[in-house]
Parts: structure tokens; C-alpha cells; sequence
């Protein structure tokens, strides 16, 4: 007997206990052999033929009940039989997912009955009908008839799922402030066909704006008056709370590349009706401190379509490179509107860097850098994500006759893919950039390329590798940064248990003056905790180049993509 067969049987007959006398025996066998049946009826075998022993108290408390079961041939759909109202469903708007339901359930004709798939297309189809705004929906009749003499089944459905409701006007029932901020996020327009999905996509929208505390936004049935009943529209209702004048966040953090750090954050999400804001950030860690401010405007979304003026500060002190860079920027992003589309973003910054980069003496930099930025973000998910990529392209340019020091062209581009397959999962990597300059001596630190570390090549410190130079002083080689950068990583992880993944990767890659020149490697194996903060990635990476081996453990926390 299939094992998943024989655990309903023992799940049906958990609650029976062996009776005192044996006046009851009679009774007991029959409840015993009637729950057994009903076991079995669950898995389409009407037809089984139960045999019971040990029917004494002495060998029931021994050895239990020894039930025999010879299951015989599963009961199979000899007919379906589907009464729907054909006006709604061959309208153009009648839903997907609910014409796979009713394919799937006329399918079952000549196939053994299988009830539990029976019971979830009745419970998806009704299911789906609230979804889809088919709130007059009615399901007449579900019937399952069994012919035992003939080991058939006869099904049908006489159901009427009526008008599709649409979406009506949208009531703000506790306040309206930023309300044409709210309505620029909402997935659909009135009139509309109803879609609960969309009313959930609509709330956390609102949510990601960042203007509110608490978001609710639901269709109201009872609310609905007699116009509206009889013209099948839903009010929907908003229930909103602002955010307090200001807001504040703070964070600790910790990576083998950058060791323990501090994050703090002030925002005020309204410094007008129109939704502007002005913000803060500070990140404070060994290696890197940064302090920005930053003002925004909504434009036609909030999420994603905004102009931004931001001014910041930013001091490294890491890999043979200190520098000081003290940056103002504005920027125009026009947001994706569709899952594939791309964000475009259109960038001016002014740049001055003060900088030291390994024994060279101390250089200052300035530059007016327009560019633009697409970027594409795809996944499931928020803090574990099994399906997700990432693409970004960058380019920005500086002439010496407009303000800069020097000519430079700077052009980057990244990508990363995860995918899973059941227990398998796989995640590819790649970067590469270069520079084009007249004077690269002059190139900013903060600009020019290096490898190494959790996001670049693995074995190695963050920003250990690239171009190098003697220092005839003591013979050493010392960091001068690159004009290219190459680096591609493969990863595969398996499922271990529900919370645990192990995994192996390779890492190569190379910052040169030469593209691709000299490549260093890492190659590793590591283990994934998925905790209740998100995921933890902990490796052990050996790293190998022509003039060096090393071992590195790096810690990684977040969603990875």
C-alpha cells in the first residue's frame, strides 16, 4: 500500500479506542472497517476489501489492529457534466484562471477519480469567482455519484457565475492627504473589471511610497447602493494614516569586507501636500564613512519616477587608496511602468576628490560628469528570492572645457541571474567597465577600476586587485587602480533542508590596463541560512593569482540580488 495511503488510514482512525467488554466488539470492528473505507474512498478505491484481526484487547494494546486491504481497481469518471452560464464565460474579460478550472475539471472524464483534485478545483473556482469580481456567483449543484456495480463515477457542476463587477470610485474614509500621490500608483481605473490581486498590488504600492504609516485599501460589498448594485461597480475604500513629521532609522551590520558598520537615517516624507521630501543617510564603517542629503519630487510615480538633488560627502581609507570626494548631483528618473521596461536615469554631477593612491603624491580632481543609467530589477520575492536578475548600465563623461580637469569617458555594466529549480539553484554574475582618458593620473580613485571581495571575486579583500606598480623605494608592488575591469562568478546552491543550502562557486576576473589581462581566480564552498532577517550566506574562498595564493571567509547578509 502506497505510504501516503496508509497514513490517512492511521490519521482516520486516531480517536478510536479499543472498547472495555466485549459487547462492543461487533460495533468497534464496524467503525474501525467504516473509517478504513472512507480512508480509502479518499484515493478513488471504492472497491477495497478490508480484513481486521486482532480483534482482543491483549494483542490491540501488543500489537494494535492488523487491518488487510486488498484495494482492488480505482474508481474512474465515467461522465462530467458542466451547466454554466455561457454568457459569462465567453466574454473577452472571463478570467484565465478560472476558464483553467473548468478545463481541468471536464478533463477528469475516463481518469480514476482523484477527489482531493476535485475538491481544490471546486475551492479555486470559488476562490477565483471573489477574486474576479464575480460576487453574484452560485454554485448550484457539485455532485460526485458513484456506481459501485460498475466501479464508475459521474461528476457535474451546475454553477452561474453572473455579471463581472467593475472597479468603482475610491473613498478615503480617514484622510486624503497626498491623494493624487496615491492615485498615481493605482494599478487600474475606474470601471475597470474587478481584481482583488490589483487591490493588493494598490495597497503595497501605497505602502513603498514611504507617505504612509498604515495602509488599507479594500472593496466594501456592503457599502454598495442600489445604482451601484444594479450597475455591478464596487466602492472601494481607503484607510490612511500619514507618517509623522519625521522619521528615523538606524542599523548595524557587519561583513568580512568592511567589518562592523553603522547606518542612520532621517527622512521627512512631507515637506509639502506635493509629496516632496528631504532625507538623510550616514554609513560609518572602518574602511568608508559617508554623509548625504538629498531633496525629492514626485513626478508622474512616486515609486520610481522622481527628481532628485542630492549632496554628500564621502572619506576611504582602504587598499593602498585615501581619498576625500565631496559630490553634488541632481537627477531625473523615469521609472519602468511595465515588469520588463527599465528604469532610465539621467544624471548631472559635480565632483571634486582630494586623493592618495598608494605612494603617489596627494592629487585633487575636479569634474562635471552628465550621464545616464539604465537599470532593470526582476524577482520574487522581498527577503528570500528564488527567481530574480539584475541588469544595469552606466555612462558618464567629463570635458576639460566644461569646468573638468581632464577629458574622461567611464562606461560600466553589471548583471546578475538566479534561478531555481526544486532543490538546485543556480546564480550567475558579471562585470565589466573601462575608462578612455586623456590624463589617467588624473582619473579619481573613486573612479578607476579594482576586484576583489563578497561581490566581486571571492578569496580575496574588497578592492585588492589590479593594476600594480614597483615602488623602487622598497620594492613592493602598490595599487594604481585600472582602466578595465572583468569579473564573472558562477554559483550553485542545493536544498539541503527547509532552512539550509549548501553551495560551491567559481569566481575569475581581472582589473587591468589590458582588458582581461592577468586573471585572478577564487573558488570556494559556502553554506545559505535561511534566517527570519533574510538570508545569510557564509563561505570559505581560496583565491589564486601568478604571484599569490590566500584564504578568505567571507560573510554576506540579504537577499543577494
Amino acid at each position: 500500500m502506497d505510504s501516503g495511503i496508509a497514513e490517512n488510514v492511521k490519521l482516520h482512525l486516531n480517536s478510536v479506542t479499543f472498547p472495555d467488554n466485549e459487547y462492543e466488539l461487533a460495533q468497534f470492528e464496524e467503525r474501525v472497517r467504516e473509517l478504513t473505507t472512507t480512508a480509502l474512498r479518499a484515493y478513488s478505491y471504492y472497491k477495497a476489501d478490508v480484513q481486521i484481526e486482532n480483534l482482543n484487547k491483549a494483542a490491540f494494546e501488543d500489537e494494535g489492529v492488523l487491518i488487510k486491504v486488498t484495494l482492488g481497481e480505482k474508481v474512474k469518471v465515467s461522465s462530467v457534466q458542466l451547466d454554466v452560464d455561457q454568457a459569462s464565460t465567453q466574454t473577452a474579460h472571463f478570467p484565465e484562471e478560472l476558464k483553467q478550472v473548468l478545463q481541468n475539471f471536464q478533463a477528469m472524464q475516463g481518469l480514476p477519480l482523484d477527489q482531493s483534485k476535485y475538491d481544490g478545483l471546486k475551492s479555486r473556482l470559488q476562490s477565483f469567482a471573489l477574486i474576479f469580481g464575480y460576487f453574484d456567483f452560485k454554485l448550484n449543484q457539485h455532485q460526485i455519484k458513484i456506481n459501485l456495480a460498475k466501479n464508475q463515477a459521474e461528476v457535474r457542476w451546475d454553477l452561474r457565475f453572473g455579471e463581472r463587477h467593475k472597479f468603482g470610485k475610491l473613498d478615503y474614509l480617514t484622510e486624503d492627504k497626498g491623494s493624487s500621490l496615491v492615485e498615481a500608483v493605482m494599478p487600474y481605473k475606474k470601471g475597470d473589471y474587478f481584481n482583488q490581486q490589483l487591490l493588493g498590488e494598490f495597497t503595497q504600492s501605497v505602502r513603498q511610497t514611504g507617505y504612509y504609516e498604515s495602509v488599507v485599501i479594500r472593496a466594501n460589498l456592503d457599502a454598495m447602493t442600489p445604482q451601484q448594485k444594479a450597475e455591478k461597480v464596487v466602492p472601494i475604500e481607503a484607510l490612511l494614516r500619514t507618517k509623522p513629521r519625521d522619521t528615523y532609522q538606524f542599523g548595524i551590520g557587519a561583513s568580512t569586507d568592511s567589518g562592523p558598520r553603522i547606518t542612520m537615517n532621517w527622512k521627512r516624507p512631507w515637506v509639502n501636500l506635493r509629496g516632496h521630501s528631504l532625507s538623510s543617510e550616514l554609513y560609518f564603517s572602518a574602511p568608508k564613512k559617508t554623509i548625504a542629503l538629498g531633496y525629492t519630487i514626485p513626478m508622474a510615480n512616486p515609486l520610481n519616477d522622481f527628481f532628485k538633488v542630492q549632496v554628500g560627502v564621502q572619506q576611504l581609507n582602504e587598499e593602498q587608496r585615501d581619498s576625500e570626494n565631496y559630490t553634488l548631483a541632481a537627477q531625473r528618473q523615469f521609472g519602468a511602468k511595465q515588469e520588463n521596461d527599465w528604469d532610465k536615469i539621467v544624471f548631472l554631477r559635480y565632483e571634486y576628490e582630494r586623493f592618495v593612491q598608494g605612494i603617489d603624491e596627494e592629487q585633487s580632481t575636479q569634474l562635471l560628469l552628465p550621464g545616464i543609467t539604465l537599470n532593470r530589477v526582476r524577482k520574487r520575492g522581498e527577503l528570500f528570492i528564488d527567481w530574480g536578475d539584475r541588469q544595469q548600465f552606466t555612462v558618464e563623461s567629463a570635458s576639460d572645457r566644461v569646468i573638468s580637469d581632464i577629458n574622461v569617458l567611464r562606461l560600466t555594466a553589471r548583471t546578475k541571474w538566479i534561478r531555481t529549480y526544486g532543490k538546485h539553484r543556480f546564480i550567475l554574475r558579471g562585470d565589466v567597465g573601462a575608462i578612455v582618458t586623456n590624463d589617467f593620473e588624473r582619473v579619481p580613485s573613486s573612479m578607476r577600476f579594482f576586484a576583489g571581495g563578497d561581490q566581486s571575486i571571492r578569496g580575496f579583500s574588497l578592492n585588492s586587485l589590479s593594476e600594480k606598480r614597483i615602488d623602487e623605494a622598497t620594492g613592493l608592488p602598490e595599487l594604481v587602480g585600472a582602466r578595465f575591469l572583468s569579473v564573472a562568478s558562477t554559483e550553485y546552491a542545493y536544498q539541503l533542508y527547509d532552512d539550509w543550502r549548501a553551495a560551491v562557486f567559481v569566481d575569475a576576473g581581472s582589473a587591468d590596463d589590458d582588458f582581461g589581462k592577468s586573471p585572478a581566480y577564487g573558488v570556494g564552498a559556502g553554506a545559505h541560512w535561511l534566517s527570519p532577517i533574510g538570508t545569510v550566506r557564509l563561505y570559505v574562498a581560496r583565491g589564486f593569482t601568478d604571484e599569490e595564493n590566500t584564504w578568505r571567509l567571507h560573510l554576506i547578509i540579504g537577499p543577494g540580488i
